[in-house]
């Protein structure tokens, strides 16, 4: 008879058994080794408190009142009144009536009429001055030649100062004729004029004047 020797197979779950046996008594051993050295924990000391009850409010105190003095009133003195003896009216006598006389009446004369109030007098007008007259003699400008060629016309505007004695003493360009030599021309006349010089009442003063020229050709 042949003994044939079988290889025998352990189980798979014998490992983690023999695993979790070890825990539990490692688990057993530090339970049992650490149990005297654990101080239970010692209770808190318990303290009772008490409330105070408040103090009682004091007693209210009652304070008699105190009568006023009486003052007695004394009375009132009368006092008699003096009766005053009724005045006599008295009587008017009748007047004869050759004793009634009219006072004279004062008539009081007439008032003079009121002046009237003096008006001022009226200032004395200018009266300008004049160079238009014959017997002045003011001969007229020239017509320049090369405006007649040109057959150039126009009418120029000088101002022009007069002085007491009747001269120019001097004179400008207010309004131009369009052509220098027309406003030269007629410059140039007025200077030379004589004029009647401006009155103040009957006195000559110096005084401006506007003088007009005109420049015509006897043709046109």
């Amino acid at each position: 008879m042949r003994y044939v020797e079988s290889d025998r197979e352990w189980p798979r779950w014998l490992p983690s058994f023999g695993l979790v046996v070890a825990l539990h008594l490692i688990v057993w051993w530090g339970f049992t080794h650490f149990k005297s050295e654990i101080v239970p924990p010692q209770p808190l000391p318990v303290v009772q408190v008490s409330l105070l009850a408040p103090p009682a409010p004091p007693e209210p105190r009652v304070v008699p009142l105190q009568q006023p003095p009486k003052v007695e009133r004394q009375p009132k003195p009368v006092v008699e009144k003096a009766v005053s003896a009724p005045t006599p009216v008295p009587v008017m006598q009748p007047v004869a009536e050759h004793a009634v006389q009219q006072a004279p009446v004062a008539v009081a004369p007439p008032s003079p009429p009121k002046p009237a109030p003096a008006q001022p007098a009226a200032e004395p007008v200018i009266e300008p001055p004049r160079y238009h007259a014959a017997y002045l003699s003011n001969p007229p400008p020239a017509y320049p030649l090369a405006a007649r060629r040109r057959g150039i016309e126009g009418t120029v505007l000088i101002r022009a100062e007069i002085s007491a004695g009747g001269e120019c003493q001097r004179a400008e360009l207010k309004k131009t004729s369009g052509h220098e030599m027309l406003d030269n021309a007629a410059l140039e006349a007025v200077k030379k004029w004589r004029f009647l010089p401006a009155k103040l009442g009957s006195q000559a003063v110096v005084a401006w004047v506007e003088v007009p020229i005109t420049f015509k050709l006897e043709n046109n």
